[in-house]
């Protein structure tokens, strides 16, 4: 019988796969359009394909939305920050369970997808490796506390507020309201100033050159500590100091120490004080330094140039 009818002989291997797939198709009551690998696709599948991720977008705007007022509530930008940071993961983290429970739907599994996923993580892992780097370093930076948002901070000669941290990078609001995007494994590496960090209160100071007048020197102390008080951000506590760094070339090197309270207006009230010390000076009759030089030559005659004509008269 099975030499007069041989294609029985493969019949056992057909009808499991025939009623496989055809009980994958009356599960969704539609014929078979495509298959990938060994699973079928139908237009039912598809269709709840399409549904699952719609639904999935509609949940993941509705929780962004809730995470976005509790953000509005926080009381410092740091915590705000955090919670952006947190969110954002939140959204990504939805997207991929969706994707997820869209594929098992249609009878793709994540085992099917192994191979396909190591190959785009070998890739995403030669290529990006900065990218993870200013990851690792965005959470030391916040686990640490190195930098906040609002922070005054000085990095590379750049001066500015940090006005955001994100996964990738930081953006600093330099003086001149120039947004300068700074990479996080920077801040790691390279020495950073931090005007703000723990305390904004900051000690300053000015360097002032007068002529050599001894009798005016005890004068030039007491102009320049009159100075700084009259300034309404220079601190009384500590109390502003001068001191006697040196003699120069053509002057007595005089020093005022300040504090102020806030760090970031170093710069303002320098110059204010730059300014109020010059009227001072005036007031006083404090000579500020020339330049000088005393030559003396031997054998008794100048080698430098004649002297020009005198003019007659």
């Amino acid at each position: 019988m099975l030499t007069l009818f041989p294609f029985l002989d493969v019949l056992p291997r057909i009808r499991p796969t025939s009623f496989a797939t055809e009980g994958l198709a009356d599960r969704h009551r539609e014929a078979v359009l495509f298959t990938l690998g060994d699973t079928p696709v139908t237009l039912a599948g598809m269709i709840d394909f399409v549904l699952i991720i719609l639904v999935g977008i509609v949940a993941r705007n509705l929780i962004l939305r809730a995470l976005k007022k509790k953000i509005a509530q926080q009381a410092t930008p740091q915590a705000r920050h955090l919670m952006g940071i947190f969110s954002s993961a939140t959204g990504y983290l939805v997207l991929v369970l969706t994707a997820l429970i869209a594929l098992d739907n249609i009878g793709i599994r994540i085992t099917s997808l192994q191979g396909l996923l190591g190959l785009i993580g070998l890739g995403f892992g030669i290529g990006f490796q900065s990218v993870a780097a200013n990851i690792i370093a965005m959470f030391v930076i916040l686990t640490e506390k190195l930098i906040q948002v609002g922070d005054l901070i000085e990095i590379d000669g750049i001066l500015g507020h940090i006005t955001e941290i994100r996964t990738r990078s930081t953006t600093i609001m330099s003086r001149d309201n120039v947004a300068i995007i700074i990479p996080n494994s920077h801040f790691i590496t390279n020495k950073v100033v931090n005007w703000s960090h723990l305390d904004r209160k900051v000690r300053l100071h000015l360097k002032v050159g007068v002529a050599m007048d001894v009798a005016k020197l005890e004068l030039a102390r007491t102009a320049m500590l009159e100075t700084a008080l009259a300034h309404p951000e220079v601190l009384e506590a500590p109390p502003p100091a001068v001191w006697f760094t040196g003699f120069g070339e053509s002057s007595f090197d005089l020093e005022l120490v300040f504090w102020v309270q806030d760090g970031t207006l170093r710069h303002t009230v320098v110059s204010d004080l730059n300014f109020a010390l010059a009227e001072k000076f005036r007031a006083f009759g404090i000579e500020l330094p020339y330049p000088s030089r005393t030559v003396y030559f031997r054998g008794g005659q100048s080698q430098g140039p004649p002297a020009p004509p005198s003019a007659v008269g």
